[in-house]
């Protein structure tokens, strides 16, 4: 009777252990590809990069950039419904309907086989924005160059003009990846620019008095100490009153007008004597273009 005890036992431990290793294979089973579609659309819903990184194939070298645009959306995919299409095995398209920034938008992309596993595929969206001022902006706070596609995820992103607190300009992008997106912006000066090109103008006069043995090109200087001096030994210089810098509407160049300088030449007399001259004026201007470049201002005295 204990034998038979003993084999009745081992005979139901059996049939657990093979009970327990097929609900291990039915659980660990990779999700298909409807599930892995849902998944993705559900993650852009969401904003949750995080799981759009894990269920996408391969590697994004615009990842960082990628993420951070996404995290600054202001707006994402909501009431979606997908449908695929099977091409073969290993690959199938899906097409969703869904609502973005208060309008039916379609988002598209693949389902490849990797690793036996369903992963997202051609899903990036791209946006070109284009300026009339600066050669960069901000979408979702991320400085990108204009006038060239940005890849992005799709969703809403704010667009802002560049330099920030220089350019006054902004947009709003609906970006899916049924089709190209551009936007446009006109920006205009800020006060802030007008206060920093006085700062960078008053440093670049401050090169331009330091002392030197000749007057200092592209500083609008013009000192005739010729004209009582044979020979030049060094010339120094005082200013009283920095040119004040006024900015073009169109953010191309600046005019700086009204300065008041005062220059000391040293040198020989046409007698060939020591000699010492002061010479002075109050319309001493400095005049360049400018060019916004990224998150900089650029000013170029001429």
């Amino acid at each position: 009777m204990k034998r038979g005890v003993v084999i009745a036992i081992v005979a139901a431990a059996a049939l657990v252990v093979a009970g327990g290793a097929t609900a291990a294979w039915l659980l660990t089973r990779p999700p298909s590809a409807e599930a892995v579609a849902d998944a993705y659309l559900r993650a852009l819903s969401e904003g949750d990069f995080a799981t759009i990184q894990g269920l996408v194939g391969g590697g994004d070298s615009d990842g960082r950039q990628l993420e951070s645009a996404f995290s600054g959306a202001s707006g994402h995919i909501s009431d979606y419904s997908v449908r695929l299409s099977g091409e073969s095995d290993a690959a199938r398209t899906a097409r969703a309907d869904v609502e973005l920034g208060g309008e039916k938008a379609v988002v598209t992309f693949s389902l490849t086989q990797q690793d036996g596993r369903w992963k997202v595929a051609d899903y990036l969206a791209s946006l070109e924005v284009k300026t009339t001022m600066g050669d960069s902006a901000r979408v979702g706070g991320v400085l990108v160059p204009a006038g060239e596609p940005v890849p992005l995820l799709p969703a809403v992103y704010p667009v802002t003009a560049a330099p920030q607190g220089l350019l006054v300009g902004d947009a709003s992008a609906i970006v899916t990846n049924q089709e190209p997106v551009s936007v446009s912006l006109a920006p205009t000066l800020s006060p802030g620019a007008g206060e920093l090109a006085q700062q960078r103008l008053d440093a670049y006069a401050d090169d331009c008095a330091k002392p030197a043995p000749t007057v200092p090109g592209n500083c609008g200087l013009r000192v005739p100490w010729a004209a009582d001096l044979a020979s030049l030994d060094s010339i120094a210089f005082r200013i009283d009153t920095y040119p004040v810098v006024a900015l073009a509407q169109d953010g191309h160049s600046f005019d700086a007008l009204g300065g008041r300088i005062v220059a000391t030449a040293t040198g020989t007399t046409r007698a060939g004597a020591p000699g010492s001259f002061t010479y002075e004026t109050d319309e001493w201007a400095l005049r360049g273009t400018v060019t916004f470049q990224g998150d900089e201002m650029v000013l170029a005295v001429r």
